[in-house]
């Protein structure tokens, strides 16, 4: 018994706790359609704001229509366990990826980032050019006073703000030394997007009652890195209540 309880207290004291964060999330719910089902009264005093995001875009719609589609180009950068070293690469599915160092195939667990790079495109079948914006040190794409993106990092003097703050700033020398010009992520072009929507119908009177929800209603092939990122770019436009939804499956 005294070596039972000696090595009770030792598992316990090596014993690793893993702490629990709880997110808040608004889900939607589902169920079977019945035969004798009558199509649900579609209210037009609300929003209805929905993202969705495939492999190859993100779609805003709300109950006005729908938002031009955001194309994006995905980029990994990947982390060398053999050596360290950093490299970007475009992500095709199903392709090997190998260091440029050693050439050896990285694994999944190699990837330390997943980049959503803008690209402006007429349809889905134009292969598009890259959006590019001045960023600022804490990774923000800066936008002058009518709402459109610095393409270059602006001259000392100029005002600028970040998606999430209306606050407009003055670039100084400082901040602009540390800004570079980089391409920008489709998370921050829908963020702006969103923001402009949440301000429009902030302002309406009546107030829609769900002019704080969002849903993301994700592909199945949309990894979930990108879905946590999505509910970022969603809560820094001011949407605090965030559906999640998959299309064509369960939540």
């Amino acid at each position: 018994m005294n070596l039972f309880s000696i090595l009770v207290v030792s598992v316990i004291s090596m014993a690793q706790f893993e702490k629990l964060g709880v997110l808040e999330l608004w889900l939607p719910e589902r169920g079977q359609p019945q035969a004798n089902d009558k199509p649900p009264d579609i209210d037009e005093a609300l929003l209805n704001l929905t993202v969705i995001i495939t492999d190859k875009g993100v779609t805003i719609g709300a109950g006005g229509g729908f938002q031009p589609t955001i194309y994006y180009q995905e980029e990994v950068e990947y982390r060398s366990r053999s050596d360290q070293h950093v490299f970007r690469k475009v992500y095709v599915t199903g392709e090997e990826v190998k260091s440029p160092t050693d050439g050896k195939v990285m694994s999944q667990y190699e990837r330390e980032t997943i980049m959503l790079n803008s690209v402006v495109k007429k349809d889905s079948a134009d292969p598009g050019t890259y959006q590019y914006a001045a960023i600022d040190p804490e990774g923000n794409a800066l936008m002058d006073t009518a709402g459109n993106w610095y393409a270059t990092v602006p001259p000392s003097g100029a005002l600028y703000r970040v998606v999430g703050d209306e606050t407009l700033k003055k670039m100084d020398p400082r901040t602009s030394a540390f800004c570079k010009v980089e391409k920008l992520s489709a998370y921050q072009e829908v963020a702006k997007t969103l923001e402009k929507i949440h301000l429009l119908y902030s302002q309406r009177d009546p107030l829609p009652a769900d002019v704080d929800d969002v849903v993301i209603l994700a592909d199945e092939s949309v990894i979930y890195d990108k879905v946590i990122q999505m509910m970022d770019a969603c809560k820094s436009a001011g949407f605090d209540r965030v559906a999640l939804s998959l299309i064509g499956g369960e939540v």
